[in-house]
């Protein structure tokens, strides 16, 4: 964003059962995506930034006063032990952004999560007792203009919750929310094995405004779980750990990566009794951002393919 005052600007989420077609054509390997405004139009040059888990840089060649900008947030990792959730799915944006000849844009590229380990660029750390994790969240893909800080950010594509923690079948574990959109997905709360007490909470999606909220642990008498954290600016919210009295049960999943960052999810319970087996819930998606000047913007929630590490794609 161009001030410190964070003005929001709504994205239109394209369902993802729309094909490219219907939004402009580009592939995620760096084709022209043109929005249908400048259908008739080729754009020649491109650049796609892979993820390094550090800041890469992009100089705006002579000539140039708006680039096409496609980011694909990273994917949320997966639960374990067993039948642990599985994380959601990166967001996806493209916009057309303004821009100066010669000056220089920072790129951060979204690492997915990896056991529990949160991504780079906000991913969060998923709970973690006895190795029954839940999944990291994934990080977000966001575009630096002016300065490398998050004040600098005009376009981000949210990261997706990481999964909650699963023991067999069942309990299992909640699925990651997904990233992307004014709003991300929320995360899925978990299951138990006897139904009789209340599972862990998928942490909410984060939205233009405000981190997603932690999701609530398991209730199982004195073997309840612990919630997750609540998301904030670019960070997610880490998924709570297990039971409160053996602390072994399944951690919650982490938050993804966004404008703002999904919650944690909560986590889930066992203390060895049949009753209180109960897996963590998924962690929530992170918002995506465009900012106001933008033309031709267009974002997705849950991209179809957006399972790994992020992406973004400059072209003119």
């Amino acid at each position: 964003m161009r001030t410190s005052e964070f003005c929001r600007f709504a994205i239109g989420i394209c369902a993802v059962a729309v094909t490219l077609g219907g939004c402009g054509s580009r592939s995620d390997s760096g084709a022209a995506l043109l929005p249908p405004s400048d259908a008739g139009k080729v754009l020649s040059h491109h650049h796609t930034f892979f993820y390094t888990g550090n800041e890469q840089q992009f100089t705006v060649p002579s000539g140039v006063k708006w680039l096409s900008v496609l980011a694909r947030g990273a994917g949320g990792g997966t639960g374990g032990y067993k039948d642990g959730g599985l994380g959601g799915r990166g967001g996806r944006v493209h916009a057309m952004i303004p821009v100066t000849p010669g000056e220089t844009l920072a790129m951060y590229v979204g690492g997915e999560g990896s056991g529990a380990t949160g991504g780079f660029n906000g991913g969060a750390t998923g709970g973690d007792d006895y190795a029954i994790i839940g999944g990291g969240g994934g990080g977000a893909s966001d575009v630096r203009q002016g300065g490398d800080g998050l004040a600098n950010r005009v376009l981000v594509a949210g990261g997706a919750g990481g999964g909650g923690g699963g023991y067999n079948s069942p309990p299992y574990g909640g699925a990651g929310g997904r990233g992307g959109g004014s709003v991300a997905g929320s995360g899925g709360s978990s299951q138990s094995s006897s139904g009789y007490y209340g599972a862990a909470g998928g942490g909410s999606g984060g939205t233009q405004s405000a981190g997603g909220a932690g999701g609530s642990g398991s209730n199982c008498d004195e073997y309840r779980g612990f919630g997750g954290s609540s998301g904030t600016l670019l960070d997610g919210g880490s998924g709570g750990a297990g039971g409160t009295y053996y602390g072994d049960g399944p951690g919650g999943g982490g938050g993804g990566g966004g404008y703002y960052g999904g919650g944690g999810g909560g986590a889930g319970s066992s203390a060895y009794t049949y009753y209180c087996y109960i897996g963590g819930a998924g962690g929530g998606g992170g918002s995506s951002y465009i900012e106001a000047s933008a033309k031709s913007f267009r974002g997705w929630q849950g991209w179809k393919n957006a399972t790994d590490d992020g992406l973004i794609v400059v072209s003119w």
